[in-house]
């Protein structure tokens, strides 16, 4: 079954102290009764269907319409809304959980004085009609098994989802680019722990990434990150955030340069060059990582280098990203752990960290010490 644009539908009613001369917000209400004040309101007593609503995403066109008369706006879904009763649509950037668009083109003062006169009658109905104005980017929504569904807009996606994918049973990774080609929103259910995720479900991942899908789970965070790059949620190292200031820390600017595994980092967006500088001055080809800056549920990742990372992330527009460095060097090559190991102890780093981070590629907390050598007791913190 090939792929549609979604639509929804609002219904109100009119009300003797509807106004409609807000110039930044236009507003549907639950409410059935309103005062003079509300100058954004143009309906009340609002009937809408959650499911239809919160499946909406990307940019949508919307039209107001009562009694014959009727205007028609664009406007950009906002992800975090939380679907309700009430909703409304704001001309600025504001993504608060009541708002339902943002970026919208038609106001409560835009609309003909005609129609607004309509809006005043209570026996008039008052319809909001929306419809995708393109296909949203596949959503992969990711569950581990017997977690319970998320609230919200991610648990009505999940119930609403054009398909299910059991990753416990997936075997073809070139099986995720017709699927995701097919269905919009994709509800995949990772087997047990992520440690547990095999190759294969790992290979199907990888592959839907590759073929435009974002990625989101219940709780956002740096696998969701690492998912939509393309990456397995292991080994990796989080660095948590990191600014022009706090890089400075030798241990930091270590683990950035040399490590084994892709690091994942929130930085300033303003600072991203100076976060990456020293990795910068040592591999200017580094990959990295960058999210694509689309107003839209989950994450998505494009990768480019270490030198074009800054203006990369610039063009995104948030004030603070979440990027992924990927390893210094590929795993298969030879590498002299030992001597990486005294590195980074060296520049400050816990041996109990350092055995953390490094335990993907055979370094337990033993073997740290045995590299560090005489003096350091494996019972130690």
């Amino acid at each position: 079954m090939a792929r549609t644009r979604r639509r929804a539908v609002v219904r109100g009613h009119g009300h003797p102290q509807i106004r409609a001369t807000h110039a930044k917000t236009l507003e549907f209400t639950h409410d059935t009764d309103v005062t003079q004040r509300a100058t954004c309101v143009v309906g009340v007593g609002t009937e809408l269907d959650p499911a239809e609503l919160g499946l909406l995403r990307g940019r949508v066109r919307f039209t107001v319409e009562a009694n014959g008369h009727e205007a028609t706006g664009e406007a950009t879904i906002n992800p975090e809304h939380a679907v309700r009763d009430g909703l409304v649509l704001r001309r600025s950037h504001h993504t608060d959980p009541g708002t339902l668009a943002f970026e919208a083109t038609l106001t409560a003062e835009d609309l003909d004085r005609d129609l607004a006169a309509a809006l005043t009658d209570p026996a008039t109905t008052v319809t909001l009609s929306l419809a995708e104005v393109a296909l949203p980017a596949p959503l992969i929504l990711l569950r581990p098994t017997g977690q319970s569904l998320p609230d919200g807009r991610l648990g009505l996606l999940w119930r609403h989802a054009d398909e299910a994918v059991d990753l416990a049973v997936v075997r073809e990774s070139a099986a995720a680019r017709a699927t995701v080609e097919r269905a919009g929103v994709v509800a995949v259910t990772l087997p047990g722990t992520l440690a547990e995720v095999s190759s294969a479900a790992l290979g199907w991942l990888a592959a839907a990434a590759q073929a435009g899908a974002r990625f989101a789970m219940p709780a956002a965070g740096p696998t969701e990150t690492l998912y939509a790059a393309g990456l397995p949620p292991t080994p990796v190292l989080s660095l948590g955030r990191v600014d022009r200031r706090s890089v400075r820390r030798p241990e930091v600017e270590v683990a950035l340069r040399s490590a084994l595994a892709p690091t994942v980092l929130t930085v300033p967006a303003d600072e991203v060059d100076a976060v990456l500088e020293h990795v910068v001055a040592a591999t200017p080809g580094r990959r990295v990582a960058v999210p694509d800056g689309q107003p839209d549920v989950g994450t998505a990742m494009s990768w480019t280098t270490a030198d074009r990372a800054g203006s990369a992330v610039r063009r995104v527009g948030s004030v603070e990203v979440t990027i992924v460095l990927a390893a210094a060097v590929a795993v298969d090559q030879p590498v002299d752990l030992d001597a990486l190991v005294r590195a980074l102890a060296g520049a400050g780093v816990s041996p109990r960290t350092l055995s953390e981070a490094l335990a993907p590629f055979g370094l337990n907390r033993r073997r740290v010490y045995d590299a560090l050598g005489p003096g350091r007791s494996s019972g130690g913190p």
